[in-house]
């Protein structure tokens, strides 16, 4: 089962401000055209891996996120974690927005020290108005990253350019008081299941794959969990497990670097070959193609950019 392709296509590399790691780090804005632009449909886009934050300054942004119809206003900002669609509908508005791989995302967590653990995140967005002062205040954030692109290439500049996302990162948790967040969901108890399911997968996914268990766990029959999962993501829940367990292992190949073995046995599959087999049935490549891709050695924006 590999479903839509990603968030970022060549195109989207081509005309953004900003885009290396070969996909994996991409900023992109119409602030230099006149008025608000037109932005034109785009049909849906499965995104299994990126952090995808979007702040509007006017007009209208009219999305569907895993079948929730948005629209975002003036002031106002999204992100969208990964495990989920993304559907653009013809819009006009005034954006900028960046696309981070969610591993690249958890270690500028880390190093800026906003979050007090780490924890996978997925199935999930985040609609937030905020004041103008605090929109201009992540505009001129999100210039410096711009400006600094737009000069001339120097060693270490993506070293730089990455330590400018971690500050707009911190900033972004420090405005974050007094906001008010977009609720799409009020008082369903297909949520709260729906909830309780996130928890659960979670807590078990290193172990458990069967829709079985989780339906058992939660009270309730396997096909009325599917039908709760499909409704906030649009997918079965088989379909929902298999992408989380891809999302967390994805996470996991990044930190153990080229140990694939010892990630097949801490998700507890009957051995290496079964592991491989899954995840390029889900992926569409296997364990070690996407190891050379994605690790922490392989994510070389020092060793690319070290003096010579």
């Amino acid at each position: 089962m590999i479903l839509k392709g990603d968030l970022i296509t060549k195109a989207d590399a081509q005309s953004a401000y900003f885009s290396s790691y070969d996909g994996k780090y991409t900023i992109m804005d119409n602030l230099d055209q006149r008025e608000d632009p037109v932005i034109h449909a785009r049909e849906e886009i499965y995104n299994s891996e990126y952090v995808y934050v979007t702040v509007v300054l006017r007009g209208t942004l009219r999305l569907i996120v895993s079948g929730t119809r948005i629209e975002m206003k003036a002031n106002e900002y999204l992100a969208v974690m990964p495990c989920m669609s993304v559907t653009v509908e013809e819009s006009r508005c005034t954006f900028f927005t960046f696309l981070t791989s969610s591993y690249l995302m958890a270690d500028i967590y880390k190093r800026t020290n906003v979050l007090n653990r780490l924890h996978y995140q997925a199935f999930k967005f985040r609609h937030v108005r905020f004041t103008p002062e605090k929109t201009a205040i992540m505009l001129e954030c999100y210039k410096r990253i711009k400006r600094e692109h737009q000069q001339e290439d120097y060693p270490r500049k993506e070293v730089v350019l990455r330590a400018y996302l971690g500050a707009y990162v911190a900033k972004f948790f420090s405005l974050l008081g007094g906001t008010e967040p977009v609720n799409y969901v009020k008082n369903s108890r297909q949520f709260a299941f729906f909830n309780e399911f996130l928890k659960l997968l979670n807590q078990y996914h290193k172990e458990e794959r069967a829709v079985q268990f989780y339906a058992k766990t939660l009270g309730i029959t396997p096909k009325y969990l599917s039908t709760i999962v499909h409704k906030y993501t649009n997918l079965t829940a088989s379909q929902a497990i298999d992408q989380y367990v891809v999302y967390a292992i994805k996470q996991t190949l990044y930190n153990n670097e080229y140990n694939i073995k010892k990630v097949s046995l801490e998700y507890n599959f009957q051995s290496q070959s079964f592991f491989g087999r899954y995840f390029k049935r889900i992926t569409g490549m296997s364990p070690n193609a996407y190891l050379k891709q994605n690790n922490i050695r392989s994510i070389s924006f020092i060793q690319q950019n070290k003096e010579k």
